[in-house]
């Protein structure tokens, strides 16, 4: 709530800033010409002038037209107000998905690989500042203050306001309505003279001593009793007159408007002065509508005038209630104005001066789009679905897009060890396209690359210059370290931004544009040229060498030429840093969270309980704390046995509440408590595991883990009374709750690309060794909210999917499940609730009291010629899995938050006799650079066919294959690399 306050109030100050000096800058311009044109313009006509300064305080700063001064006083707007479509001037001449595949050339690291689930569409909140690890004072921030200000301010206005027309209101409520008599008759025949529709109520009281008008929409005219007793019918008839001349004015209806705009800007000077001014020549303006249909004498009027202001002691609640005359303003001014004979005067606008206002409202009314600013989160959500975006393409321009990012994708493609985007070719084809539209920006953009690509920093410049002056829009993106300064110079493979078109109310966001090869500037920031629409970040690359943590906005859009992203944080990878500190508040992992630096956390109806920590030692023992430096004596479960405690620290977490079955984890993250970094980025070889989920084992290789560690975990949260189904993993099993009886309709091994409710599955079944597919309907009851989850049986548990049963005669899709047929144990239906993050501050871990051992043992598989399978604790609780297979099996790996399948070659393309393919695979949160060999004699043709690896939020796994027979492949080597040199 603190972070939401504090962004509210820098945008309060960007608008009223923007706001305050454009319309005092307006008010200026007025006030000089009404002081030179004083005697020649009408009041009418200065009225008019005024209420364009009164609009103008209500007119959005950056609201930007082609005719507005403020629009076209910035340079930078002319980048903004651009055609759509028409973004290309076409001239005439005459010349990962989360997917990793191993036949294509495409090979990213697979540090890249491991976090492509984190980076889709991450990229929604300002960044987080950073604080310095010495720690200086914090800066004091003054928008919250002023806008904090401003609001009392608001409501002093507003409380003030509604008492003073309480009480006029209670005098008209008092008052007594005359439906007859001379009085009532004069008000009848003086608004047929003025062209009033409507005769407004006439009312005597006897609780105010001034005329007045109140009532927008149903008029009100209250006259003194005392003031009718005593004036001249005569001179009664100006009074009225006056009143009925502000209600055929609207003078009513623009004085609410003038108090709701002065509510929201009574501090300003200008706005004072504009409301004395309306005040006056509202006025100037009746009196002279009066003299032109000759109502009155200006002798008789200005006597009326003096009587009626010499008996008026109550101050009216102006402008909603408009009277004859002012207490606080002489009504010397007025009489001489109305026996000065040479003044201009006129009872409307005349067309000239309608002309001529017009004119000047359409210069002084628009603002001018800011050049820079953060960009705003938003929703494409309309009335009946998606709401209409202007941005469209026709054919030939989405024609030249989808060319450009044809030649972008290529940067992924090798040849000879370079990417393919750096062939001539590919200059050729870009310049052949801005010959033909030589402001297409995404064009310039990639052109640009290629020639810093090539070591050609002038030409890339100017190009870059162009695409950036030809883009409707600019993003920004910044990339700090944690110290706060730039990351300049660091290099970023992609960044992909899906640009959303809507049309007859359907969403398109097909058009992506990929920008690669990028590199920070000095300022360490990157810019990427896009169309003027709703944007959402499709992949956003680390930079090469260094990890980041992204904001996540959706969908967003930028309301100036150059919007600015939320900056990244980036820090080299396992480096460790010590330079900066971060609190809760700062880190987009917890600044969400319900958080507690205790050991003991209240969520709803569950209780959360850290119960010990424990710290491996060299030779297999344990020390036993409560995670505050206190000792224990003993744990609340046994720990398991240590036999590589020389070379690996370990540390557990227990959580002895709540039970296991009142709540599930989603997600855990261990963090450095000092940096708030995940522990498996900030330390090369530091890791967990969390097969159980009440306890989360830590380890670190090399180096020992961290003093303080932050506990985070995304939990499902269930009620006392929540339901736990079991389904049994076979086709025809079936569970009954609340009326509702669900069936397992189809279960088997490998998974489909598509399917169809009314045709069934698409092809064949896919990677039948490593996942499998599930279709459960419900076959009795109306309707079921749940979530599905699987069981392994090694006791991991996934979440698979929330759904909606209900009772529709549509099939239900299938759901993939990363798990072989032959590991489900069983799957479970519990309710359907959002996950919750919780987490637990600076929990201190005992002390080890002897270094790690730097020399790690390499596991050796022993294949022996045989198809088997066989798992190494070397490094538990990392237990790496291997298996031995005949054949070239595999094209790449897929993974999801679950887990990850190995993608299967055709059968007939495997060659099982000649071939070998070795696999592996851990569960850990880690991330570890490997090394696998085969140990095999020679062989004629022998060569390592391929290896890849993938890493991701739940493990590693990868393969390898040898165009070898399986019977001669002896063992298998498996080493963990240590860490790169920086």
């Amino acid at each position: 709530m603190s972070d939401f306050f504090h962004q509210a109030a820098e945008s309060w100050s960007t608008f009223m800033l923007a706001a305050g000096w454009q319309a005092a800058l307006v008010a200026g311009v007025v006030f000089v010409l009404l002081f030179l044109l004083r005697r020649w313009i009408s009041a009418p006509l200065r009225y008019a002038l005024l209420l364009i300064v009164l609009v103008k305080f209500a007119t959005p700063p950056f609201l930007a037209l082609p005719t507005g001064f403020f629009s076209q006083s910035s340079d930078m707007h002319q980048r903004v107000v651009r055609a759509t479509p028409g973004y290309f001037v076409e001239t005439t001449t005459n010349s990962e998905t989360d997917s990793l595949s191993n036949d294509s050339n495409l090979e990213p690291t697979a540090r890249e690989a491991s976090h492509s689930d984190q980076t889709d569409s991450e990229t929604a909140t300002p960044p987080a500042p950073v604080v310095r690890s010495t720690m200086p004072s914090a800066r004091f921030r003054w928008s919250p203050f002023w806008m904090s200000l401003y609001l009392v301010g608001c409501a002093v206005t507003l409380i003030m306001l509604v008492r003073r027309y309480r009480s006029v209101r209670r005098i008209v409520q008092a008052s007594e309505i005359q439906q007859s008599g001379v009085l009532f008759s004069e008000v009848v025949r003086v608004a047929g003279l003025l062209g009033l529709k409507q005769t407004p109520v006439l009312r005597l009281s006897e609780e105010t001593d001034g005329p007045f008008a109140i009532g927008a929409f149903r008029p009100v005219i209250v006259l003194p009793r005392s003031l009718t007793e005593e004036l001249a019918p005569d001179q009664l008839t100006i009074v009225i007159a006056h009143e009925l001349a502000h209600i055929r004015r609207r003078d009513l209806l623009i004085g609410w408007f003038e108090t709701l705009v002065s509510i929201a800007w009574w501090f300003h000077p200008a706005l004072w002065w504009l409301r004395r001014s309306l005040r006056q020549t509202r006025e100037d303006c009746c009196d002279d509508l009066l003299l032109a249909k000759q109502l009155a004498q200006p002798e008789r009027y200005c006597e009326t005038l003096i009587e009626a202001a010499d008996r008026q002691r109550t101050r009216l609640a102006e402008p909603l209630v408009l009277g004859f005359v002012h207490r606080e303003h002489p009504a010397a001014r007025r009489i001489r104005r109305l026996m000065d004979a040479s003044l201009f005067r006129a009872e409307h606008l005349r067309y000239p001066a309608l002309f001529l206002v017009i004119l000047m409202a359409c210069i002084m009314l628009p603002g001018m789009q800011p050049d820079r600013q953060p960009v705003t989160p938003t929703t494409l959500e309309g009335i009946g679905g998606w709401r209409n975006l202007p941005f469209q393409l026709n054919k030939s321009e989405a024609a030249v897009i989808e060319e450009c990012k044809q030649l972008a994708q290529t940067y992924f493609f090798t040849h000879d060890g370079r990417p393919e985007f750096a062939e001539t070719e590919t200059r050729e084809k870009l310049e052949a396209i801005l010959e033909q539209y030589p402001e297409c920006f995404y064009a310039q953009f990639l052109l640009s690359t290629w020639h810093r690509l090539q070591g050609h920093p002038e030409e890339a410049a100017r190009l870059m210059n162009l695409s950036l002056k030809n883009a409707p829009v600019v993003l920004t993106q910044t990339y700090h370290l944690g110290n706060g300064t730039p990351a300049a110079g660091i290099q970023i493979r992609q960044i992909e931004i899906e640009c959303n078109r809507v049309q007859h109310h359907s969403l398109d966001p097909s058009l992506v544009l990929n920008f690669v090869g990028l590199e920070t500037d000095a300022k360490g920031t990157v810019k990427l040229p896009v169309f003027d629409t709703v944007f959402r970040t499709r992949t956003q690359s680390f930079p090469e060498g260094y990890q980041a943590e992204f904001q996540n906005l959706g969908w967003f859009e930028s309301r100036s030429h150059e919007g600015t992203l939320p900056a990244v944080l980036v820090w080299k990878t396992w480096s460790r840093p010590r330079d900066f500190t971060r609190t809760a508040a700062e880190s987009k992992l917890l600044k969400n969270a319900e958080g507690t630096r205790t050991l003991q956390l209240d969520l709803g109806p569950n209780h959360y309980q850290i119960g010990s920590i424990s710290r491996g030692q060299a030779n297999g023992s344990f020390i036993n704390e409560d995670g505050k430096g206190h000792p224990l004596k003993s744990t609340a479960r046994p720990l398991p046995a240590l036999s590589n405690a020389t070379y690996m620290d370990h540390a557990l977490i227990e959580l002895t509440a709540p039970a296991e079955s009142d709540f599930d984890l989603e997600q855990v993250d261990v963090l450095d408590s000092q940096t708030k970094l995940p522990l498996q980025t900030f330390q090369y070889g530091a890791g967990f595991t969390s097969s159980d989920q009440r306890l989360f084992h830590l380890f670190a290789l090399w180096e020992t883990l961290p003093e303080t560690v932050d506990l985070v975990l995304s939990v499902y949260n269930y009620e006392s009374n929540h339901f736990r189904l079991k389904l049994s993993p076979q086709v025809g099993a079936t569970v009954q709750t609340e009326g509702a009886t669900l069936e397992i309709k189809y279960l088997e091994a490998g998974h489909h690309t598509g399917w169809s409710s009314n045709t069934g599955f698409f092809g064949e079944a896919q990677d039948k060794s490593n996942t499998s597919e599930v279709i459960i309907d419900l076959v009795q009851g109306e309707r079921l909210d749940g979530a599905l989850w699987v069981v392994s049986k090694s006791g991991r548990r996934l979440k698979l999917d929330h759904l909606v049963w209900s009772s529709s005669k549509v099939g239900y899709p299938p759901t993939r499940i990363m798990l072989p047929l032959s590991e489900i144990d069983h799957f479970e239906i519990l309710p359907k609730v959002a996950p919750q993050t919780i987490y637990f501050e600076q929990l201190r871990l005992p002390a080890r009291t002897a270094p790690l051992e730097q020399q790690l043992p390499t596991i050796t598989f022993p294949v022996q010629g045989q198809a088997r399978k066989f798992t190494s604790e070397v490094f538990s609780p990392l237990l790496v899995h291997f298996e031995s297979q005949r054949g070239h099996l595999y094209t790449g790996i897929s993974s999801n938050q679950n887990g990850w399948g190995f993608q299967e070659r055709p059968s007939t393309k495997q060659d099982p006799e000649s071939q070998t393919t070795v696999s592996w695979w851990y569960l850990a949160s880690v991330d570890l650079r490997q090394r696998t060999e085969f140990d095999a004699p020679p062989f004629p043709g022998a060569s390592n066919k391929s290896s890849l690896g993938m890493h991701s939020n739940v493990g590693s796994a990868g393969f390898l294959s040898r165009k070898t027979p399986l019977e001669l492949i002896e063992s298998v080597r498996f080493e963990i690399l240590p860490q790169p040199a920086n």
